[in-house]
């Protein structure tokens, strides 16, 4: 749309300011004119005040600054045409400089309080005109918004049944537009027509109703389920005039009870056909289902109260987990039925209904022979804790046994043994061959004898608990120089080759004495189970916070079977090999057990016919002090 004048579409204020701004330039024009080219005195500065005025009734005191650029103009110029001398006529000038300010000041004090009690005023009459507009909107509003932009269907029915109103979301529900059913009667809505008087007796007896549910048809004939709530409408005296009806399509509602009722009856099939005892209980305990297993132990009890059926009580029981199972909880527990008898595992699950309502869904499970196979058995572990406790104590007496008897062995063992070696040195020389290889013989079996009798009291010591390691500060290294020294006699007997790799190690903390023995046991088997000119490799390493001690020969192997059984007390991998090499079966045994006091772990890998790795580790750290061997079984 074009403007009509020059200044159309210019904001207020700025307009203002562009009035203000002319005015002041029209009277800083006029002075210069007048006393630089008039030359003569005329009276003009009353043409000042329009500025003053206008600056002080729009922007009140702030019209000062307008009279002090004025002011100042004027006086300059009187003091430029006087040749820049102080005269009377600057004087004058500078009076009136003050008279402008006088003005400006008063005009805008004024018009400053006249704005105030105006705007008070307008305030205060707005502030009553916005309550009365603001409720009256608010109503009005809320009531438009209701009949207008509701989903549901909102309509107006006066007393003979005709409608005369018929909101959007009653053209959107029926089909029907406004004009096309205003004035007409409400009957031909229904699929039952007489509905409509049913309806309207019902309002008209009780004033009102809610959520009552009938069966209406669109305008293309399609039937839809509705829930109505209707009102009477009165007129100001309270007379009658009609209904209003708000109505709400609820046919997928009903779509979806039907699938819900068709399910929780497939559903109730299913638990009438189950071997376990179920019942539904509502939220105020009364028994909505039970099937034919409840029914029989506890008879037909649906519609009464739980707590009555199943514990013969007045009160809800203090275990009921009702009030947690309606939260959306589960439950699972063990009940004892002193009616029937019986103990009952019971399973409880929330189970939403049509309405919105929680139900509990109970599943009785009948353990009664559970619980008695239970407490048989817990009879049985207590025959057998007995007899445990009979094996710890024939354990004990056979460790206390062989103790005993190894001291026993070992008393006429001694003393055999140094009458054997005085003889042999004492008759050096004046005994025959014969003689000197029958002491030899004895000799050599009476040290085995001593071996045998030490391995037994070591493993009885163990499996007593018994047995002290002593942790110092050692050498792996040097321990396994001992055993290699302590057992190069057997090996070059048997003519086998020990090659040492030992790389260089941390001073660790262990028992020297015991770690010796566990390696000059290792050396001796595998000396003892490799071919003529064979190689015994011993090797020792560091892995992170370990020593690492394995010995490798190319002897007979282990099979699988065997290997699960070898560091078990008395157990050989074979016996006719136990025969032809000697042995008790107690050497790995022990050595387990020294290593496991040190806090490592022993193991082999071999192969059947491929020969034998065994391995120790520990760790280099241990704290320097006794530890009894733990009982290895």
């Amino acid at each position: 749309m074009e403007n009509r004048h020059l200044f159309a579409g210019i904001p207020r204020e700025k307009m203002k300011s562009l009035i203000l701004l002319i005015a002041i330039l029209a009277c800083v024009i006029l002075d210069v004119y007048v006393t630089f080219i008039m030359g003569k005195e005329i009276v003009y500065t009353h043409f000042f005040y329009i500025p003053l005025i206008l600056a002080g009734v729009w922007y009140h005191t702030r019209a000062i600054y307008v009279a002090i650029f004025l002011g100042a103009v004027h006086v300059l110029t009187t003091f430029i045409h006087t040749d820049f001398g102080f005269s009377i006529v600057t004087l004058e000038a500078v009076q009136r400089a003050f008279v402008f300010l006088a003005a400006a000041y008063f005009v805008g004090f004024v018009s400053r309080e006249h704005a105030k009690s105006l705007l008070q005023e307008e305030k205060r009459r707005g502030e009553e005109v916005r309550k009365s507009e603001g409720k009256l909107k608010e109503t009005r509003d809320y009531l438009n918004n209701i009949i207008a932009s509701s989903a549901d269907t909102i309509t107006v029915v006066d007393m003979k049944g005709i409608v005369r109103d018929w909101n959007k979301g009653a053209e959107g529900i029926m089909g029907y537009r406004a004009d096309e059913v205003v004035g007409t009667s409400n009957r031909k809505f229904f699929a039952d027509p007489e509905e409509a008087d049913r309806i309207m007796e019902l309002v008209q007896k009780e004033g009102e109703i809610r959520d009552y549910r009938t069966i209406v048809l669109r305008k293309d004939g399609k039937p839809i389920h509705i829930s109505m709530s209707a009102a009477v409408l009165k007129d100001k005296k309270g007379v009658p005039i009609g209904t209003v009806r708000v109505s709400r399509d609820i046919t997928k509602v009903v779509e979806l009870e039907a699938r819900i009722k068709a399910e929780r009856d497939n559903l109730n099939l299913i638990l009438e056909s189950m071997v376990d005892g179920v019942y539904v209980v509502s939220e105020d305990y009364k028994v909505e289902f039970m099937n034919k297993v409840l029914r029989h132990e506890f008879g037909n009890r649906v519609g009464d109260i739980c707590y009555k059926v199943f514990h013969n009580r007045e009160k809800p029981c203090p275990l009921c987990k009702l009030p947690e199972v309606t939260k959306g909880k589960t439950a699972r527990w063990e009940w004892y039925s002193r009616g029937v008898n019986k103990t009952y595992d019971l399973i409880e699950t929330p189970l939403k209904n049509v309405d919105g309502t929680v139900s509990k869904l109970t599943i009785f499970r009948d353990i009664t022979e559970r619980k008695k196979a239970e407490e048989e058995i817990r009879k049985l572990n207590r025959e057998l804790e007995l007899k445990v406790v009979d094996l710890e104590e024939v354990t004990r007496m056979k460790s206390v046994f062989l103790s005993l008897t190894s001291h026993e062995l070992r008393t006429p063992l001694t003393p055999m043994q140094a009458q054997l070696q005085m003889l042999q040195e004492g008759y050096m020389g004046r005994l025959n061959k014969k003689q000197e290889d029958s002491i030899a013989v004895i000799l050599r079996n009476l040290t085995r004898l001593d071996k045998l009798i030490n391995d037994i009291l070591d493993i009885s010591r163990i499996e007593a608990g018994r047995i002290k390691i002593s942790f110092e500060s050692m050498s792996l290294n040097d321990t396994v120089k001992e055993a290699i020294k302590m057992q190069e006699p057997f090996a070059k007997k048997k003519n086998v080759k020990i090659r040492a790799r030992l790389a260089e190690l941390p001073t660790i903390i262990g028992d020297a004495e015991r770690l010796r023995q566990v390696i000059s046991n290792l050396l001796n088997n595998a000396i003892k189970f490799s071919k003529k000119y064979a190689d015994v490799v011993v090797e020792t390493m560091q892995v992170e916070e370990n020593v690492l001690f394995c010995i490798t020969d190319d002897g007979i192997g282990i099979s699988k079977t065997d290997k699960e059984k070898l560091f078990k007390p008395f157990s050989q991998i074979n016996g006719s090999m136990g025969r032809e090499h000697g042995g008790t079966g107690l050497g790995l045994a022990i050595a387990k057990g020294i290593i496991q006091a040190h806090s490592g772990k022993i193991w082999v890998e071999s192969e059947l016919g491929k020969g034998s790795t065994f391995y120790f580790s520990i760790p280099i750290k241990q704290k320097i002090t006794e530890k009894e061997v733990p009982y290895i079984g």
